[in-house]
C-alpha cells in the first residue's frame, strides 16, 4: 500500500479570509486520503479547529 502523504495548510491569521477559503481545498484533500496537519494562530486557528476537531 503507498505511503499516505502529508500535506501542511497553514493559512495566514490576516483575518479569517484565508483560513475560509482553505476549508474546502482540505476537505478534498482529506477526501482524497491525504494526511493534513494544520498550522495557524488567533482567530484562523480557532475556524480551524472548529471545522477540524
Amino acid at each position: 500500500m503507498p505511503k499516505k502523504k502529508t500535506i501542511l495548510v497553514a493559512p495566514l491569521h490576516w483575518g479569517l479570509g484565508h483560513a475560509t477559503r482553505c476549508i474546502p481545498i482540505i476537505r478534498l484533500l482529506l477526501e482524497h486520503n491525504f494526511s493534513v496537519l494544520l498550522a495557524s494562530d488567533g482567530a484562523a486557528l480557532l475556524l480551524l479547529q472548529k471545522e477540524f476537531p
